[in-house]
């Protein structure tokens, strides 16, 4: 690499984003509703940026691209799947509902909305454990993707350690002041950075491998098997059912998303992003699995964890120095514009619906502790980060199988009257239970009836949640009121 001309790119780009932060922050008041919701002020470039440039991660760019070197073109459908459409749907059917409740009662957090909605402190306590377990891996993944592409886009000048801590480190200096205004404006550059830089660098690194028909033919001569769904087994049908049904569901369980959708300046903020969310999530996604397959001919021979690897190697094997730089830009963009979410939100859930069950916090005092509780997830992630436990498609498929087990209780707080915290609580716990019984492989394989364990999980959950709901009293009417009176009112003044 270009010492000179790569530290001179990434310092511009670090400083852009600095100047972006500090400006954010000297708008940012020191009130919790400014510092966690922007004042729930935002327009609909920045919800929908913030929704894309968030929920696209190192799991995007770089799992993906790993999973696609050894799967091949079908990589494409068995990710991205019904995502494209049922993930915009569901910003509006859980997120419209959401957003009316929470502009009605100042509601800030998934545990705020669903507890006061089944009226149960426990609910509430539930939704927050869950949401910071499954939270946590989730932004591991951002880090190791990010630590890897740098070390290896610096042939070794970075090693993996240091490229964790100053993509840490950079994404605290601009969150810790600004708060959600930083990491939403933030997001807004970075995502378009990453949006360009990514379609430029596919079509780079095709002309580096002789261009687009050529690479194809290497492919049909050298390695036809990324042609074929069959190389898989992960993509054989019943796999691509389950994990597509996962991918499609969860996003909108991340607590970074909801919280975006809470602080939408108005509803129709909402529905235009479900139209601009599916093309740029095809785009992306194409991108990824192109250059995964492409790299299974151009660097052949990774197997495991080093297949994540893929997108950094071409860039550092095939482009100039001027790309190389630019290729890790677009990916550090990506994984930055995730970690900053991600870590605000989880200082956000403890800020907000943890320290204050043991102490009363003032507007100010819950803008300290966050910025505590900031640092505190960012060295416990930084340390698993190093450990790397797991494949990052692995990771991810952990943790977006938790958050999908919780989406029926939220379906059912906000359709469903006749639903009872009794039920909910039972549909929290029990799933949770049963998925790690699964994921641990204390129960057998045969027990998920060849389904992802998510997917029978899921349907107990939907089980759990209507038999216990009926076996039990109703919620009383002045509770049903609040919920559904609102939503009434509403629909009916349509």
């Amino acid at each position: 690499m270009n010492t000179t001309l790569g530290l001179g790119i990434l310092i511009t780009y670090v400083c852009i984003l600095l100047i972006i932060g500090a400006f954010a922050a000297k708008v940012t008041l020191k009130t919790r509703e400014d510092y966690f919701l922007a004042g729930r002020g935002l327009g609909s470039i920045a919800v929908f940026m913030a929704l894309f440039a968030t929920n696209i991660t190192a799991f995007t760019i770089i799992g993906q691209a790993g999973f696609a070197y050894q799967a091949g073109y079908g990589a494409y459908g068995y990710v991205i799947g019904w995502s494209i459409f049922i993930t915009p749907f569901t910003y509006y059917l859980v997120g419209y509902r959401s957003w009316l409740l929470g502009k009605r009662y100042g509601y800030a957090t998934q545990p705020q909305v669903f507890g006061a909605i089944f009226n149960s402190r426990l609910v509430k306590l539930l939704f927050l454990i869950l949401l910071l377990y499954y939270t946590l891996p989730y932004l591991v993944v951002s880090i190791i993707g990010g630590s890897l592409a740098f070390t290896t886009i610096s042939e070794g000048l970075v090693p993996y350690w240091l490229s964790a801590v100053l993509i840490i480190g950079i994404s605290l200096i601009y969150t810790l002041p600004a708060g959600l205004r930083g990491t939403v404006w933030t997001d807004i550059f970075q995502g378009t950075v990453f949006l360009v830089l990514a379609i430029f660098l596919l079509f780079a690194v095709a002309q580096a491998l002789g261009g687009f028909t050529a690479i194809t033919e290497r492919i049909t001569q050298t390695n036809p098997a990324m042609l074929q769904r069959s190389l898989s087994p992960q993509i054989a049908p019943i796999n691509w059912f389950s994990f597509a049904f996962i991918n499609s569901i969860a996003v909108i369980v991340f607590p970074q998303m909801y919280t975006r959708i809470l602080a939408a300046r108005s509803s129709r903020n909402l529905k235009r992003v479900t139209l601009y969310y599916p093309l740029a999530l095809a785009v992306i996604f194409g991108v990824s699995t192109l250059l995964g397959v492409w790299g299974s001919v151009a660097v052949p021979g990774l197997v495991g964890k080093d297949s994540d690897n893929i997108v950094p190697l071409l860039i550092q094997k095939f482009l100039s120095p001027t790309w190389t730089v630019l290729g890790l830009v677009a990916i550090l963009a990506i994984v930055k514009s995730s970690i900053d979410s991600q870590l605000l939100s989880v200082a956000h859930l403890v800020t907000d619906d943890l320290l204050p069950r043991f102490k009363r916090i003032s507007s100010q005092q819950a803008v300290f502790w966050g910025r505590i509780v900031l640092v505190i997830f960012a060295a416990a992630a930084f340390y698993i980060a190093l450990v790397r436990p797991a494949a990052i498609l692995s990771i991810a498929a952990f943790a977006f199988s938790g958050f999908a087990v919780i989406l029926p209780v939220m379906i059912a707080g906000l359709y469903w009257p006749r639903a009872n915290k009794y039920g909910a609580i039972a549909a929290l716990i029990v799933p949770a239970i049963m998925l790690h019984l699964w994921y641990l492989e204390i129960l057998p394989k045969w027990t998920t009836f060849g389904f992802m364990p998510v997917f029978p999980t899921f349907v107990l959950a939907i089980l759990i949640l209507v038999v216990v709901s009926y076996l039990t009293p109703a919620p009383p009417s002045e509770q049903r009121e609040k919920t559904f009176g609102l939503f009434d009112q509403v629909f009916n003044a349509k």
